[in-house]
């Protein structure tokens, strides 16, 4: 003989042997515990029916206990006999699906809506933003001895201080300049231990700063997106620095090759005089491209530019990966003279 029911989950009919009474098994289709009834029991407590429950064809067995069930040990079910699914057509499993493909329908919808609005943030943030525009003047150092110096910081480097202190006491014996007709710069190390970076405007240039006062836009637009702005320079300072001592002391160790200082000008030497927007900047004379040098924080960014330069541009710096970040461009004005050094 066999016991049949519905599981009250998933409504599917299930049947299984009379020996399985009272005990617990697996629903073949949703998995749910169930308690199979007695119907023993069920006589014993109502009247019992007159007519009899042809089996449904559509029926399906409970995964019945194993034998560790039998004895009082609740291990694991053994898998279903035969389980043919039957189609879940109650209310309440109409209701499930329907719930289901709602719930999916509306994360995707509420992704949809989230990208269109960043798009459409986007949109506004570039069309209606801050006017990175007009007109800047700037100032020329007239003095032969103008110059920029700025001591290195090797502490967050993760450089070991032997290596540090080596190459820093080998550039303070002798120091170490890269000069072009663009710029002069020296690495050289001091009494005090430590590391510092010389600049001087090179034979054919001089050294202009731009005062970027005179755009309260642009000086929003600093204060808002200043740290950002600097992530890249300080990442790629960092890591050209670990790489000039480490480069440095194994030629200090064996002789070999210097290393290439004119790389550690741009990547080091120029990354540590310079910030945030000073990093993202450039000054275009005559469609050729001039580099900033210097950023003094009280709204001067310092420029290299051919001697006599009255006026150039300045925009943003194209990326190595193709992108420009900064979208501003202002024409300046070289107006005054400065008489002594920065």
């Amino acid at each position: 003989m066999t016991i049949q029911f519905n599981c009250p989950y998933c409504t599917s009919t299930l049947k299984v042997p009379d020996s399985t009474a009272g005990k617990q098994g697996d629903c073949p289709r949703c998995g749910t515990k169930l308690l199979i009834p007695n119907p023993i029991q069920a006589e014993l407590q109502t009247a019992p029916s007159t007519e009899s429950v042809e089996p449904s064809s559509e029926s399906q067995p409970v995964t019945p206990p194993d034998a560790g069930a039998e004895n009082g040990d609740q291990g694991p079910a053994s898998p279903p006999v035969s389980a043919e699914p039957r189609p879940m057509t109650s209310m309440t499993s109409q209701y499930l699906r329907k719930r289901r493909k709602s719930s999916a329908g509306g994360v995707i919808l509420f992704l949809l809506f989230f990208g269109l609005m960043l798009g459409v943030a986007g949109y506004f943030y570039w069309a209606y933003g801050p006017n990175l525009e007009g007109n800047l003047v700037a100032a020329r150092f007239n003095s032969e001895s103008a110059k920029l110096e700025q001591q290195l910081k090797s502490g967050s480097s993760g450089i070991s201080k032997e290596v540090v202190q080596a190459v820093n006491q080998s550039l303070k014996e002798t120091p170490r300049r890269v000069q072009s007709d663009l710029m002069d710069m020296l690495f050289y190390g001091t009494e005090q231990g430590g590391l510092k970076i010389r600049l001087k405007a090179g034979s054919d240039t001089e050294l202009v700063r731009v005062d970027l006062t005179g755009d309260p836009a642009l000086m929003d637009y600093i204060s808002q997106n200043g740290v950002q702005l600097d992530q890249p320079r300080i990442s790629e300072l960092e890591t050209y620095l670990k790489q000039f001592y480490t480069e440095w002391y194994q030629f200090l160790e064996s002789g070999g090759v210097m290393p290439d200082l004119l790389t550690y000008r741009n990547r080091v030497g120029l990354n540590s005089l310079m910030g945030g927007l000073g990093y993202h900047v450039e000054a275009r004379v005559n469609n050729k491209i001039y580099p900033c040098v210097h950023d003094d924080f009280q709204g001067g960014l310092y420029f290299l530019v051919p001697r006599g330069t009255i006026q150039f541009e300045m925009l943003g710096r194209k990326m190595e990966n193709g992108w420009t970040p900064f979208k501003g461009k202002y024409q300046v004005q070289v107006t005054q003279e400065y008489p002594s050094k920065p």
